[in-house]
């Protein structure tokens, strides 16, 4: 979440005479090709919203705030090369591209809004630069990419917030870096996985954070992790093992189906859960 001070800053560099504005996109209404001119280095707010008739957008060389639903609901289908001084994309920037591919994003971005590139449908391929700046990949921000198959994380990244990459039925495998601290809820919410690999340095699951990934069929849950949400694992009807440890300090309620198993240690806060939650537990 942005800071008020972040929201001022903007309104202010939204009047700056290096700002590009809709109205001067206006003029680009019926081109194909946008070209930004070079002496713009911040994109306004709504600048080509809905515009459908634009598939390439080339950005200037020094670009380095993208403002939110600048290219909401356009229909790009060539991917949009950012310079290496793009250090913000903003809420909502390009989601509802229909016929966007993929999309790399520079090692210079720090951040990346809410609901970015939600409803993308046809994106297949998202990549974070070596040495990405990125830390926290944001709410909702590949929503409802329904072919998106392959993510490249950044190298830093510290936490995946909720939504995240809700309903993206096609994400069979991912690689998650040693630096996850937390996963948001429902942040893989019905997921095309078959294996998962949770990083040591991971602390908190939220709730329904991999509801519904129905190819699951096992998952060790690392012994950093304090905190379980509710339903994290359920409707993962192919769900065999979840294995614990150890005793996390919070654990929710119908964290996996009842046919799954838990393996746990005799005596443990887990085995306890077991048997009051009504699941099957194989001891190690």
């Amino acid at each position: 979440m942005r800071s008020q001070n972040d929201k001022a800053t903007w309104s202010i560099l939204r009047f700056d005479h290096r700002t590009f504005t809709a109205q001067l996109a206006s003029m680009q209404r019926n081109k194909q090709v946008a070209v930004i001119p070079e002496k713009y280095i911040y994109i306004d707010d709504c600048c080509y919203k809905g515009n459908g008739k634009i598939k390439e957008i080339i950005l200037p060389s020094g670009c380095r705030i993208i403002g939110k639903e600048a290219f909401a609901s356009c229909q790009l289908r060539k991917p949009v090369v950012f310079p290496q001084t793009v250090k913000e994309i903003k809420e909502s920037a390009f989601s509802e591209n229909h016929s966007l591919r993929e999309v790399t994003f520079p090692a210079s971005l720090e951040i990346l809004g809410d609901y970015s590139y939600k409803g993308c449908t046809a994106l297949k391929k998202v990549a974070f630069e070596t040495s990405s700046e990125c830390r926290r990949i944001p709410e909702c921000c590949f929503h409802s990419c329904t072919q998106l198959s392959k993510v490249v994380f950044p190298e830093h990244l510290k936490s995946i917030g909720r939504r995240a990459f809700y309903r993206c039925k096609e994400l069979k495998e991912i690689t998650l870096p040693d630096t996850l601290e937390e996963i948001g809820m429902e942040a893989f919410y019905f997921c095309g996985f078959e294996t998962i690999v949770l990083p040591k340095e991971i602390k908190k699951l939220d709730q329904r954070a991999f509801f519904g990934c129905k190819k699951l069929k096992e998952v060790y849950i690392p012994e950093n992790i304090m905190y379980l949400g509710e339903e994290v694992f359920h409707g993962c009807n192919r769900l065999e093992y979840l294995e614990i440890h150890h005793d996390p300090e919070h654990i929710g309620s119908k964290i996996v189906n009842k046919n799954c198993t838990i393996r746990c240690k005799k005596g443990s806060k887990v085995d306890l859960y077991c048997e009051e939650q009504g699941l099957k537990r194989e001891y190690i």
